[in-house]
């Protein structure tokens, strides 16, 4: 049903209990009758198994997808492609996957990959958290790059802390 050009919001997407302050930006019903809520703050998504619904905040989530009708979320990790991987399957889409897309990537406020000697990568990702004026910086291995190796860890805390040096 429409009201004023606008979906009806479901009880359901009432229900999902939001801190104070933060606001609701786009919901969607999954296929199993739940909803997934987009908020200023973060995606509130069902939980992994059992339990109350969580929020993963976009500075947490390293990408998502949209291949209609599933949206899969991707949690930061410290090896690229390996953070826990949340597919949601919906009834529709609505503006929910546009949504989630664009404030993902509005919480990156700087990003850049470098090689690390011997070999492998790393990327340093400063991202935005509500609240806070200074970003918060994380490094992401590339996956054939072992963090553990002799000097591999020291040469991507340096590239960290330059750039929090550098940019703030």
């Amino acid at each position: 049903m429409l009201r004023f050009g606008r979906r009806r919001v479901p009880e359901a997407v009432h229900e999902v209990s939001l801190e104070p302050g933060e606001r609701r930006l786009a919901w969607a019903l999954r296929a199993d009758g739940g909803v997934l809520v987009a908020t200023d703050l973060g995606l509130w998504l069902p939980p992994s198994a059992g339990g109350p619904v969580v929020r993963l905040d976009w500075a947490d989530v390293e990408r998502v997808s949209w291949k209609r009708p599933v949206l899969t979320v991707l949690g930061m990790a410290a090896i690229t492609g390996t953070g826990e991987r949340r597919t949601v399957e919906l009834q529709e889409g609505g503006d929910l996957p546009e949504v989630v897309r664009g404030l993902v990537t509005a919480s990156i406020g700087w990003s850049a990959h470098y090689r690390l000697q011997p070999r492998g990568g790393v990327r340093v990702v400063g991202r935005r958290r509500p609240g806070r004026e200074v970003l918060d910086w994380q490094l992401v291995y590339d996956a054939d790059t072992d963090p553990g190796a002799p000097g591999v860890a020291e040469q991507a805390e340096q590239l960290r802390a330059d750039a929090r040096r550098t940019i703030g």
